[in-house]
C-alpha cells in the first residue's frame, strides 16, 4: 500500500513536471513568435519607408514649366558666358542660404568645365523673412557689380557665408571684402545702400515671387525648371542632355 502511494506521488510529480515543461515550451514559442513578429514589423516599416522615398524622388517633377513662366535672360541680367551658347542656366539664389552655398561649388565647376557652352544668369531672391543678412549681402554683390566685380564678390560671399551669416555688422565685413577685391570702398559703401541697388534687388525678388518661386536655389536650364541635382555628376548630365 505504501509502495502504491509512493508510485502515485511519483506519477503526480511526473505529471506536474510534464505540465511545467509544456507550459515552458509554450511560453518559449510565444516569445519566439513575438520576437519574429517585431522583426517582420520593423522590416516592413523600413521597406515601406524606402519605397516611399523612392516614389517621392521618382515623382519629383524634372521641370515645372507649366507652372513657372521664366522671364528670358536680358541685358538687365547679371550674366557670365556666351549669350549665343546652346545652354542657358538661370539660378535664383540667396547669399545667406546654406543650400545655395552648398550648390555654389557645383555651379562654379560646371561653368569652368563647360566654359562658353553655358550662358549663366544669376538672379537675386533674398529670403529676408528667415535670413537677417540676405538683403544686405545681395546689395553688396550688386555694388560690386557696379565696379565690374560681381562674380568675384559672389564667390567670396558664398565661400565665407558661415563667417557673416549671423553677424550684426555684415556690411562692414562686405566693405572689407570690397577692399580685398581692389574696389573703391567709398563708392562701394554708397552703392551698397543706393536706390539703384535697392531697386534692382527688389525687382529681382518681386519677379521671383510673382512667377511662383518660393525656395532657393531654384535652377532653370533653357527656360525649364529642374529638380535640384543630388550631385555634380547629376547636374552635369542635365547640362549634357540639354546640349544634345
Amino acid at each position: 500500500m505504501a509502495d502504491e502511494q509512493k508510485l502515485t506521488k511519483k506519477e503526480r510529480k511526473e505529471l506536474r513536471r510534464q505540465e511545467w515543461q509544456e507550459k515552458a515550451e509554450t511560453q518559449k514559442r510565444n516569445a519566439l513568435l513575438k520576437k519574429w513578429g517585431i522583426i517582420i514589423g520593423v522590416v516592413l516599416v523600413v521597406g515601406l519607408s524606402v519605397i516611399g522615398l523612392i516614389k517621392l524622388a521618382g515623382s519629383s517633377p524634372s521641370s515645372s514649366s507649366s507652372a513657372i513662366n521664366l522671364p528670358p535672360v536680358s541685358k538687365n541680367d547679371i550674366t557670365k558666358g556666351d549669350p549665343k551658347a546652346k545652354i542657358t542656366l538661370v539660378e535664383y539664389a540667396d547669399f545667406q542660404c546654406p543650400a545655395c552655398a552648398a550648390y555654389h561649388p557645383l555651379v562654379k565647376q560646371l561653368l569652368s568645365e563647360f566654359g562658353d557652352k553655358i550662358y549663366f544668369a544669376y538672379r537675386f531672391f533674398p529670403l529676408t523673412s528667415i535670413h537677417k543678412n540676405a538683403l544686405i549681402s545681395a546689395q553688396a554683390a550688386y555694388a560690386a557689380k557696379l565696379q565690374g566685380k560681381f562674380f568675384e564678390m559672389h564667390d567670396m560671399l558664398f565661400e565665407t557665408q558661415a563667417s557673416w551669416a549671423q553677424s550684426d555688422s555684415a556690411a562692414d565685413t562686405f566693405v572689407a571684402y570690397a577692399k580685398k577685391l581692389g574696389l573703391d570702398t567709398d563708392k562701394f559703401q554708397k552703392d551698397m545702400t543706393s536706390d539703384e541697388t535697392k531697386n534692382y534687388v527688389a525687382d529681382s525678388q518681386n519677379q521671383a515671387s510673382s512667377i511662383g518661386i518660393n525656395a532657393t536655389p531654384t535652377f532653370f536650364v533653357n527656360g525649364v525648371q529642374i529638380a535640384n541635382p543630388r550631385s555634380y555628376d547629376d547636374f552635369k548630365k542635365i547640362i549634357q542632355d540639354a546640349s544634345r
